[in-house]
């Protein structure tokens, strides 16, 4: 079993300490884009769901799968993946995994490939150019998609590193943006963006600094970074994303590239959030380093750590966390979780 800090259901985290926004404490939010259409799915199911297909703005067309039962479920859930991954890493082994414990439990889960990855192309390597701000546009057209789909049983985003911070970062800025589809909660996997002041170790912090460093001059060349060709993933990234996650561990906030801080936008977010991090992620989600990040928030935080001190089978890196097949029962404790009564505050019923 996952550990749990003490009085988990109820967990706020540190004191707050002051936001300092290195960018321009004055930016002004930005609309945003978060129009969508279902259109036909052309792509195939991976493991038996009903194939779904949403058009975003500008025209990309996000693949993934529904999984609905015939029961009311306790909760909808959006589920995605990391960066240079897609979302089968979510379901390994197949039938075993994160996924299937969702299922197993009765969510209903909209699981889905972000821009670029897996089943939704354009890939970088066919010329597809997106950032950071691009996929938060995406987010908060799934977001309300899932509002539209379900307006009254809660709403999850389970999010492994990438879309974790993702979904966080909507729930920070959609705060600002009227009549906003929002999350009713938050499950954090190994989601962490890298700011120096939650790295208390400073040869740490340099080893961040000189892996962004190396990515971008691997991905600058092509325009992309070739992950697959240089065995790091299995999904390639593009460059303009890239240098955007680049520029907060060199600025010292998080930030659209307007300025606009979803650091300071995080006190803002009162949601319940379980964070999940592996004592064995040596960099990309350090625990200590996920808890300060989500601490920020000012909702109730449940934070487990995962690994052998805690009676779990291994001490889980970065990937691990998702796609062992020894964590299933970490895997049922995160559907627990999101199933708890009252966890919400609305009722499940039928869609």
């Amino acid at each position: 079993m996952a550990s749990q800090t003490p009085g988990d259901s109820g967990y706020h985290g540190p004191t707050k300490r002051g936001i300092v926004a290195q960018t321009s404490s004055n930016a002004k939010p930005r609309p945003v884009p978060h129009d969508f259409e279902v259109v036909a799915a052309s792509h195939a199911a991976l493991r038996g769901g009903d194939p779904v297909a949403l058009r975003m703005s500008d025209g990309v067309i996000i693949c993934g799968e529904w999984f609905r039962g015939n029961e009311a479920p306790r909760a909808v859930v959006l589920l995605s993946h990391a960066m240079m991954v897609d979302r089968r890493t979510l379901d390994r082994p197949a039938g075993q995994g994160l996924l299937s414990a969702l299922l197993a439990a009765g969510l209903w889960v909209l699981w889905i490939d972000q821009r670029g990855h897996g089943q939704s192309q354009p890939w970088p390597s066919l010329g597809a150019r997106w950032d950071y701000d691009t996929l938060l546009f995406d987010v908060a057209a799934l977001a309300a998609y899932l509002q539209q789909v379900a307006p009254d049983v809660p709403r999850v985003a389970v999010g492994h590193s990438l879309f974790g911070h993702l979904a966080l970062a909507w729930q920070a800025r959609s705060v600002d943006v009227a009549g906003a589809a929002r999350f009713d909660g938050l499950v954090l996997l190994a989601a962490n963006v890298w700011l120096r002041r939650h790295e208390p170790w400073r040869f740490r912090w340099l080893a961040k600094k000189l892996s962004y460093l190396a990515l971008l001059w691997a991905a600058r060349p092509l325009g992309y970074l070739p992950a697959l060709r240089l065995g790091i993933g299995s999904d390639d990234e593009p460059y303009a994303y890239l240098a955007q996650m680049g520029s907060w561990v060199f600025s010292g906030d998080w930030a659209d590239r307007h300025g606009h801080s979803f650091l300071a936008q995080l006190p803002r977010v009162k949601e319940p959030i379980l964070s999940v991090a592996g004592a064995g992620d040596r960099l990309m989600a350090i625990p200590g380093c996920q808890l300060r990040f989500v601490s920020e928030t000012s909702g109730p935080i449940t934070h487990w750590q995962v690994g052998r001190r805690f009676g779990d089978p291994i001490d889980p890196d970065h990937m691990d966390i998702v796609r062992s097949s020894t964590l299933r029962p970490l895997f049922d404790d995160i559907a627990a979780w999101i199933c708890t009564p009252g966890r919400f505050d609305k009722k499940g019923g039928a869609l």
